[in-house]
């Protein structure tokens, strides 16, 4: 009897008749709730930074009015003692913090560097407590810190007592071999140049930022005008990538390394799936976004968890969704 490769196949013999009483397909169809985790935000294929160090002039007068024509993001570095933050505090204070895609990090409160555990907790405290106050909300949680370029006679710290005061202030230290300055890089001098580090980005699938120090005036200066052009050419791959925040980049991350997905109940009416990460809850709560298979027949989803509610159209019979990692589970049923 020849070897069938792609079916298993029965034969019985009666009354010297054969038929055939089971044939049962080795592929078996994709099962309605099985997700993946994209690796970013709206399945995106990398993120990008637009990082803004020292809290000067031309990121309240250039930067952020040209970042809110295209609705981007960007995290500004702020140093509240220093001059030129004093003399615009009402605006970093009370009139940013309501714009649109502004983010504050902790840039130490006069740019002067860390001597000690006491001495720097003290500074990164009181740093915290004006951006807190600025974005209210949820507390404790995640804050950027960007480490000050000072010499060393100013930066005495010890890397134990600054990981140790970083950790007691809930900061994250923005990764240096990411946030290039731009003013400082030939590669970085052109829009063409900052637009291939957003494509290296996105070819790898990582995270990338670049680091501006004024824009059209103050230090380290950008040209307006290259800036500008940067932003356009940034906006042009939105499809692409991911423009965020360090920190909620810093979450996403963090939490899709460990998400896992597991179908509690496929029916062809009703799925449901639970997301678990081993990332803490208490400071790691951004959303991910899963990518399921659904039913052909529903033409619309109705996603639920907890409380919130969304209704999505599925595409090649998958739907995209945000989700929260290690919260009620996730029901999929057809929409009306």
């Amino acid at each position: 009897m020849k070897n069938f490769t792609h079916n298993r196949v029965a034969f019985a013999v009666t009354a010297g008749t054969m038929f055939i009483i089971n044939m049962i397909p080795q592929a078996h169809a994709q099962v309605a709730g099985t997700s993946r985790v994209a690796a970013w935000k709206d399945d995106k294929k990398s993120a990008f930074l637009i990082m803004l160090d020292d809290s000067i002039p031309t990121d309240i007068n250039v930067v952020i009015p040209e970042l809110q024509k295209r609705n981007l993001t960007a995290t500004f570095y702020i140093n509240p003692a220093t001059t030129h933050y004093q003399k615009a505090k009402d605006q970093w204070e009370k009139e940013l913090p309501a714009l649109h895609g502004v983010v504050y990090g902790n840039h130490t409160m006069d740019h002067q560097g860390l001597k000690d555990f006491a001495t720097a907790d003290a500074d990164l405290a009181q740093v915290n407590a004006i951006i807190l106050k600025a974005f209210p909300g949820k507390e404790p949680r995640l804050i950027s810190f960007a480490k000050p370029g000072v010499g060393k006679d100013k930066w005495t710290i010890t890397d134990e007592d600054y990981q140790k005061a970083l950790a007691k202030n809930n900061l994250i230290a923005r990764e240096p071999a990411t946030g290039l300055n731009a003013a400082q890089f030939n590669n970085l001098k052109t829009a063409e140049g900052m637009l291939a580090i957003v494509d290296q980005g996105i070819a790898k699938g990582h995270v990338r930022s670049i680091l501006f120090h004024g824009v059209g005036g103050d230090w380290l200066v950008t040209p307006t005008d290259v800036f500008t052009a940067f932003l356009d050419g940034l906006v042009a791959k939105k499809d692409q990538v991911w423009i965020t925040d360090h920190i909620s980049a810093h979450k996403y991350e963090t939490e899709r390394k460990t998400a896992k997905v597991n179908v509690l109940e496929s029916a062809p009416k009703k799925i449901r799936l639970e997301l678990k990460d081993e990332a803490d809850d208490q400071l790691y709560d951004f959303p991910l976004t899963l990518i399921t298979d659904v039913p052909a027949d529903w033409k619309k989803v109705q996603v639920t968890q907890g409380a919130t509610k969304t209704t999505v159209a599925p595409t090649d019979g998958k739907i995209q969704f945000d989700a929260l990692p290690n919260s009620e589970a996730i029901t999929l049923q057809p929409a009306a």
